[in-house]
């Protein structure tokens, strides 16, 4: 019975150890990332835009529909009216 006991209380040690290892590091990290320079609202990460050839609003550029020569889209239509009015 008491070699239960004092497993028990081994245990419970051992778990208490690594909930406060794992409270200290995450203290770490919160400390660490309210160190850093925080960055600004605007980022390089923008997507640039294309203007359609055909209505002339602006898309995104992984959004558009490209022909062969470079020309950017919002629609498919928009690719098939250009090229019927241009022929």
């Amino acid at each position: 019975m008491i070699v239960r006991l004092i497993v028990f209380i081994a245990v419970f040690l051992i778990g208490w150890w690594i909930y406060r290892q794992f409270i200290a590091f995450n203290r770490a990290k919160a400390t660490s990332k309210v160190n850093q320079p925080k960055k600004s609202h605007t980022t390089n990460d923008e997507e640039p835009m294309v203007r359609c050839e055909q209505c002339r609003t602006y898309v995104p550029r992984s959004h558009a529909v490209h022909d062969q020569d470079a020309h950017a889209f919002c629609t498919k239509e928009h690719l098939q009216l250009f090229h019927k009015q241009k022929n």
